[in-house]
């Protein structure tokens, strides 16, 4: 039976005596509000990534702008490193067959060790004497390359290993073939150098990591706002289709009465109150 116009209740009743009597009203609507709460949170912090996530790019870029203006250096810092151990761990392999005619198999891994790190400094200085146009210390640099590698030469011919005749076949053999390890080694340092040279400063690597962390964490976050939005909006729809349900029932026809409760629903919801407040 349809209520008279005059009879019918006003939305906060209705509202009211929803949330009283009905077993799932209030649970719908706290939660509704709780979802929304969390929506409203995770897209103030999707702003407040995408933000940092900008700043972070634009950081990176004008720094990139102002110590790599032409783009010249075109190898990315850490592929730079990975490719100068490999060139490193060749020369430690060159340095050993040089020095282990003098100093034998195991006492010679120190000393190469010691003067792979030589040959990867002289590499690394080199290739920033360069950058600066220090032309007199590149020379320098070189020079010493080429008498470091002659001391090696020489010490490879030393001594004989066991079992080899000391005569000048063999000293010949062994001159040819340190010469030929010595060049390697010059090839292999020049090699080095010329990575350096290439490489971008580590500066750039380092904002560029801040940039996809941030990057990553707005990503992130526009994914928890994208849930966050989607639970939300089930949850208000099932809090407002329990009101549209009762004010049917109640004031069925009556288009100002649903209209007037499902607002009144909405504010409830939007104020974060899980029951009517006493002014109503």
């Amino acid at each position: 039976m349809t209520m008279q116009p005059d009879h019918r209740p006003a939305p906060a009743q209705i509202v009211g005596e929803l949330l009283s009597s009905h077993p799932e009203a209030a649970s719908l609507l706290g939660q509704a509000s709780h979802c929304r709460a969390l929506a409203v949170c995770s897209a103030g912090t999707t702003r407040l990534r995408f933000a940092a996530a900008q700043a972070a790019r634009l950081a990176y870029e004008e720094l990139r702008r102002g110590l790599e203006p032409r783009g010249r250096h075109l190898v990315y810092f850490g592929v730079g490193l990975v490719l100068i151990c490999a060139l490193a761990a060749g020369l430690a392999v060159l340095d050993l067959i040089e020095l282990s005619g003098l100093l034998g198999g195991s006492g010679s891994v120190l000393p190469a060790l010691g003067a792979t790190a030589v040959w990867v400094t002289l590499a690394w200085l080199g290739a920033a004497a360069v950058r600066q146009r220090h032309w007199a210390l590149v020379a320098s640099i070189a020079a010493a390359a080429v008498l470091l590698e002659l001391l090696l030469i020489a010490l490879h011919g030393f001594e004989p290993p066991p079992g080899w005749p000391a005569d000048a076949a063999h000293a010949t053999v062994s001159l040819l073939v340190g010469t030929l390890i010595g060049t390697f080694i010059l090839v292999l340092t020049a090699g080095a150098g010329a990575l350096v040279f290439c490489m971008e400063p580590s500066s750039l690597l380092l904002a560029r990591r801040h940039w996809h962390r941030a990057r990553t964490g707005y990503e992130d976050a526009v994914e928890t706002e994208r849930a966050d939005a989607e639970a939300a909006a089930v949850a208000a729809e099932a809090w407002l289709g329990l009101v549209r349900t009762r004010v049917t029932a109640v004031a069925a026809g009556d288009e100002h009465l649903m209209r007037a409760t499902v607002d009144l629903a909405e504010i409830l919801l939007e104020s974060g109150r899980p029951e009517l407040p006493a002014s109503l």
